[in-house]
């Protein structure tokens, strides 16, 4: 089989010719005409960068839920915290102290009347103070008609109250100084300051005694001064008795709820404030202390005695707690599992007063 060389490259040369038309020589620059010069970009519109959200709704084709509200922003809404209160804390110390009174002193049929009148009086108490601290004429304008509606309740049933038991009047000496602190302090602009929660806890714990009074008919001259014998109540070892029981069982009940107020604050509001811890400490270990010594006496239960040592050890170790978890995981209690815990301390302080 021949070979052949390959031939070498070709000498002819193929011309090309384009079929498009050859464009016009442009025109000398001084016989064009002036054109105007091009309108500007309009600058791009601002977007955000991508965030967690976007990311979230990319993978599961969700748009990611709107957070749920937080206490200060439900506290901007006027017309909402003028009807409902979001002192959570304060739903125990309204119902707890009238129990009391009825167990140690029995019931009446004016608590039928009381007790809305009452709970009415704290929603006008709260109604007002959110219409004193605030200085803006709409928002206050919302908040008239939740005003107007908690006072007429409150001084309808007052009224009925006063009718069917005239010698509650009485009741008024000491719990006006109380309600006219409370009011100052609302108007200064420090509703949640320990003196204005010490004053409405004391006011409300004079409700165990108020319900007592209703019990025994007004029994016991002005606001229980008289020692008269067979009154309902006495300590275990029957030396105390009638209004001189309930005055000490009154005595703890105040003590009780006045020491929430610095505690709550060590867990909340006041974290990390070493005096108010070592005041909060140091009251309830006081309390403590001398509640072990009248059990020793017979004067109150042991089990209330106990119940107070566990108090006292809950002021140090909850906040301590509650600091750590707020310093390490930045995810502390919540108020709700702390009002859980008050709600267990309030049925055990109600049943180991009830005991005997």
């Amino acid at each position: 089989m021949s070979q052949s060389r390959p031939s070498g490259p070709s000498q002819r040369r193929v011309e090309r010719i384009s079929q498009q038309p050859e464009a016009a020589e442009p025109a000398p620059l001084e016989d064009a005409a002036p054109s105007d010069p091009p309108a500007p970009r309009s600058a791009p519109s601002h977007q955000s960068r991508p965030g967690p959200a976007d990311d979230i709704m990319l993978s599961t084709g969700k748009p990611q839920p709107s957070p749920k509200p937080t206490q200060e922003q439900i506290r901007q809404q006027p017309g909402r915290k003028a009807w409902v209160p979001n002192q959570h804390g304060a739903w125990s110390m309204l119902v707890l102290p009238p129990v009391v009174g009825w167990v140690v002193g029995g019931f009446s049929w004016v608590n039928l009347i009381f007790l809305p009148a009452w709970w009415g009086a704290y929603l006008t108490y709260w109604a007002w103070s959110q219409w004193l601290r605030t200085r803006s004429p709409r928002k206050r304008a919302l908040l008239l008609l939740p005003l107007i509606i908690y006072t007429g309740w409150t001084a309808l049933l007052g009224l009925l109250v006063l009718l069917a038991a005239p010698y509650l009047i009485q009741w008024v000496v000491p719990l006006a100084p109380l309600f006219a602190v409370a009011a100052h302090q609302v108007w200064r602009g420090h509703e949640r300051s320990l003196i204005s929660g010490l004053a409405t806890t004391s006011a409300a714990s004079l409700m165990a005694a108020v319900t007592y009074s209703l019990a025994v008919s007004g029994a016991g001259g002005f606001l229980g001064t008289a020692n008269v014998a067979s009154l309902p109540g006495s300590s275990p070892n029957g030396a105390l008795t009638g209004w001189q029981w309930m005055w000490l069982v009154t005595g703890l009940t105040a003590a009780y709820f006045g020491g929430t107020v610095p505690y709550i604050k060590s867990m909340i509001r006041e974290r990390f404030n070493y005096p108010l811890l070592t005041g909060t400490v140091v009251a309830h270990s006081a309390v403590a202390a001398g509640v072990v010594w009248a059990a020793t006496g017979g004067y109150l239960p042991w089990s209330h005695a106990a119940l107070w040592v566990v108090l006292a050890l809950r002021s140090l170790i909850m906040p301590l707690w509650q600091w750590h978890l707020a310093r390490t995981r930045h995810r502390p209690l919540r108020p709700g599992t702390m009002g859980v815990v008050e709600i267990v301390m309030c049925v055990a302080f109600l049943v180991t007063v009830a005991t005997r």
